[in-house]
């Protein structure tokens, strides 16, 4: 057997493999790690650096139920966003109310169906809401976040974070852009588990968790394969999920330009659903059949409200 071949895997299969890896030999990868280890001589030394088990009784099954549901507080990158921070929440939010200002005149921005997020929001904060949710948009750009979050009641606002690649988060001023985001710094394709821990402890700990369920942005304006990261969370967690269509960040900034055009921009926020309710009936479905059921139908309503922008737009031209 040659040892050197490369392992050929997509980063998302990449991510599983290495994620079944860590559940198997109860360990956690350093990201450098995985990133590096590229053959299948590669992943045998990692193993033997990690494993101290059998390996002959070893299951690469991954049980993400027990993962999400078992994960606990003791996470170092999830610390800031479980900490009560009023005045920067305060001075953030007054930030972003800037940014919706800007964000109204120079995109035209038009937000539809926000009364959904206003509502969940309110029934989290007064406690009449058992759990939180997920908040999931397509991704066009790297404004995306900021645009979506500036329309986000106050209640919402100091509660929703984000789980993102650490990469893009290197040097202090984007480290204090992370900051303002809320975001916890994992990168989901080198540490699937890590990643997944990190979202299911903040809302475990009734924080709203904004996720792309493409897990890269679509420059090309068109829905790309969806992950099923959001769809494990809400199946495993009982949550619901809010789907959001953003439309038009992709003409404001370009691939490979640095140059921010003017561009019309509309978002509309879905309504609320649960998992459950759409495996309602196919108990017979395995784990991953389900999580890629729920995970059609969140792209489906996506997918149907970005037609619909899209045709309110030829009518009004």
């Amino acid at each position: 057997m040659n040892l050197e071949i490369d392992l050929g895997l997509d980063s998302l299969a990449r991510a599983e493999t290495f994620a079944a890896l860590e559940q198997a030999f109860s360990t956690e990868f350093e990201g450098d790690e995985a990133a590096t280890a590229l053959t299948v001589a590669n992943v045998i030394e990692l193993v033997n650096k990690h494993g101290g088990k059998d390996v002959d009784n070893v299951s690469l099954d991954l049980n993400w139920g027990k993962i999400v549901r078992e994960a606990d507080d003791d996470f170092p990158e999830v610390r800031g966003i479980l900490q009560d921070r009023p005045l920067f929440s305060v001075f953030t939010f007054l930030v972003y109310k800037v940014f919706h200002l800007f964000f109204r005149v120079f995109m035209l921005l038009d937000v539809k169906g926000r009364e959904n997020l206003v509502a969940l929001s309110k029934l989290n904060e007064n406690k009449r809401l058992d759990k939180t949710f997920l908040i999931c948009p397509n991704h066009q750009s790297f404004l995306d976040p900021f645009v979506l979050c500036s329309n986000y009641p106050y209640a919402l606002f100091k509660n929703a974070f984000h789980v993102g690649a650490s990469e893009f988060f290197e040097g202090s001023f984007l480290k204090f852009v992370a900051k303002m985001l809320n975001v916890v710094p994992v990168n989901p394709d080198t540490e699937l588990m890590r990643a997944m821990k990190a979202g299911a402890i903040g809302l475990k700990n009734g924080k709203v968790l904004n996720i792309y369920p493409e897990g890269e942005r679509g420059f090309d304006g068109e829905l790309h394969a969806f992950k099923k990261g959001a769809a494990i969370l809400a199946t495993e967690l009982d949550l619901p999920i809010v789907p959001v269509a953003l439309d038009g960040l992709h003409r404001v900034w370009p691939r490979k330009s640095w140059r921010i055009r003017p561009a019309k921009v509309k978002i509309t926020i879905g309504k609320p659903f649960y998992a459950k309710d759409i495996l309602a009936g196919h108990s017979e479905l395995s784990g991953d059949e389900q999580y890629a059921l729920v995970t059609a139908h969140l792209k489906e309503a996506i997918s149907d409200m970005i037609e619909k922008m899209r045709a309110e737009n030829a009518r009004s031209e």
